[in-house]
């Protein structure tokens, strides 16, 4: 899982408007309301937001309604709970919707709320006494410009989880060497793409899933195992039994042992395919993983700009074309795996032999 903090430019507008604005306004207040610090506080927070981010009708409106009960009610934290309430909803305009629209909205709520605590514990504070009222009034403003920060970074934060590396994580230690190093080579593509593409490119959702299919492809091949007697070993079963149908004398004999042998036949050439099917796939993988590499540095590389407008569309379709032919090696791996006899069909002849 990847913590990732993107618009860094909007975040800083937003920290700097809440701030100065906090600290301006609560100036421009302190002649009005002994509350102008959480009033002008308040107000500051919105105007960073939509210095930021814009919507800035809607923000200034939600902090007006916040701070009128300031103006005419008695301060209490059940009070304060409320208007930090209504600004988060105005911080949240524009935001991110849903479960995490949900959260980022409790969470300036809470952000509000610890703000216009910073300040009333400045306003208040033994060490600020002495200070001039105009003074103590700015530096709370601003303290709660600066907390209130905090609130947008649900606009800014992305929680990623990579299913690339959760899918490697599956097949890590069952991957024979040559195909986990193909495992590895395409993460590897992915890791560095991943960062230098836009989440909107379509190339890189093409990069994700064509790294997807290569561990599945993987996972598939590492669940075909030849196990059971060897090539040698049926080999000299053969020919042993060979021998026996030779010197057969009886009907019955020798119709069992030919059958016995002709099930040690149908092994071998199913392991024959079986191994066929492999190499296919891994072959296959060569491809797909050249083809990756290709299109990452059409994509990624020092000339991007010149390729982009000459050849990328035609490797975009060479990448969509080896990643469809993976699936077509998995699909002729998984009929290699099909044919393979089942114990039950092979076991009564080679009992016999």
């Amino acid at each position: 899982m990847d913590i990732r903090f993107g618009d860094h430019s909007s975040f800083h507008k937003a920290a700097v408007g809440m701030v100065g604005g906090s600290l301006l306004l609560g100036l421009a207040l302190h002649p009005v309301t002994p509350m102008a610090p959480l009033a002008g506080g308040i107000l500051g927070i919105a105007a960073g937001a939509a210095f930021a981010h814009g919507k800035a009708a809607w923000r200034i409106a939600a902090a007006g309604a916040a701070v009128i009960p300031l103006m005419v009610m008695t301060p209490s934290w059940p009070l304060l709970a409320g208007v930090a309430s209504v600004l988060a909803l105005g911080l949240s305009i524009g935001g991110p919707r849903g479960v995490k629209g949900a959260l980022g909205v409790g969470l300036a709520a809470v952000t509000a709320l610890v703000a216009m605590w910073c300040a009333l514990r400045i306003d208040g504070a033994k060490q600020t006494s002495s200070w001039p009222l105009v003074v103590k009034t700015m530096a709370s403003a601003a303290a709660m410009g600066m907390v209130g920060v905090l609130a947008m970074l649900p606009r800014h934060l992305k929680l990623a989880l990579d299913p690339i590396q959760a899918a490697l994580k599956k097949v890590s230690g069952t991957l024979d060497p040559e195909v986990q190093n193909l495992c590895d080579r395409s993460v590897a593509i992915w890791n560095s793409t991943k960062d230098r593409l836009a989440d909107s490119d379509p190339g890189k959702n093409l990069v994700r899933d064509g790294v997807l299919k290569t561990i599945e492809v993987a996972a598939k091949s590492a669940e075909v195992k030849l196990t059971g007697a060897n090539d040698a070993e049926l080999a000299a079963r053969m020919e042993e039994l060979d021998k026996r149908i030779a010197a057969a004398t009886d009907a019955e004999v020798k119709t069992q042992y030919t059958a016995a042998r002709a099930a040690l036949d149908d092994q071998r050439r199913y392991r024959a395919q079986i191994r066929q099917g492999r190499e296919r796939v891994v072959a296959r993988m060569h491809n797909h993983v050249a083809a990756l590499e290709k299109f990452q540095l059409a994509a990624t590389g020092l000339e991007a700009s010149r390729v982009a407008a000459s050849g990328v569309g035609k490797q975009l379709d060479e990448l969509s074309q080896e990643v469809a032919a993976s699936g077509e090696a998995l699909a002729e791996m998984e009929l290699g795996v099909s044919a393979t006899p089942s114990d039950t069909e092979a076991k009564p002849a080679i009992a016999q032999a």
